[in-house]
């Protein structure tokens, strides 16, 4: 009978030492929103965090024209696409209207719910700002300027202020 404890107990801790030595798998990426610090074998499974911001969206919003003057933005297409990934905390994503997809602007993706917009010139305009993103929602304020030329030779700059408030269209 103690023979029989003896192999009993022996196989419970066999058992116990190879549950304890299994990896724990799950997304080993620290910048992927789906990290798990608890993971010690990868599965593939990792998200991208730019890839929340990647897709078509519907906005609307405000163009700030000077002091305390709104003028309504309404129907705007936005389509963001995944570009380059220069490293791990420099991911990048192209911003352009589906108007004027030649124009597509670069931002960074800064942490998980935000993007910054590099100051970069398209044109005659030149733009930067920030944004964010909640579930499917998408904010982005931006400034855009233009140097003009007046009559006299000077010139000046004429500067909005762009507010867009998008909804991300579902896929399928």
């Amino acid at each position: 009978m103690n023979k029989n404890l003896y192999i009993f107990l022996i196989g419970i801790i066999c058992t116990a030492v190879a549950i304890g030595c299994q990896e724990k798998r799950g997304c080993t990426d620290a910048y992927s929103d789906n990290y798990d610090p608890d993971a010690t074998q990868d599965d593939d499974t990792c998200v991208p965090t730019r890839e929340k911001f990647v897709g078509e969206f519907e906005a609307n919003g405000t163009i700030e024209i000077g002091q305390d003057t709104l003028v309504p933005y309404q129907q705007v297409g936005l389509n963001i696409v995944d570009s380059t990934a220069v490293g791990p905390t420099d991911l990048i994503i192209g911003i352009s209207n589906f108007d004027v997809p030649v124009n597509a602007l670069s931002a960074q993706v800064s942490s998980t719910y935000r993007f910054s917009v590099i100051r970069q010139s398209l044109g005659s305009y030149t733009y930067w700002g920030e944004g964010n993103i909640n579930g499917r929602v998408l904010e982005i304020h931006m400034t855009r300027t233009e140097e003009i030329t007046l009559p006299d030779a000077t010139t000046t700059l004429d500067t909005i202020w762009l507010n867009l408030y998008a909804i991300k269209e579902l896929e399928g």
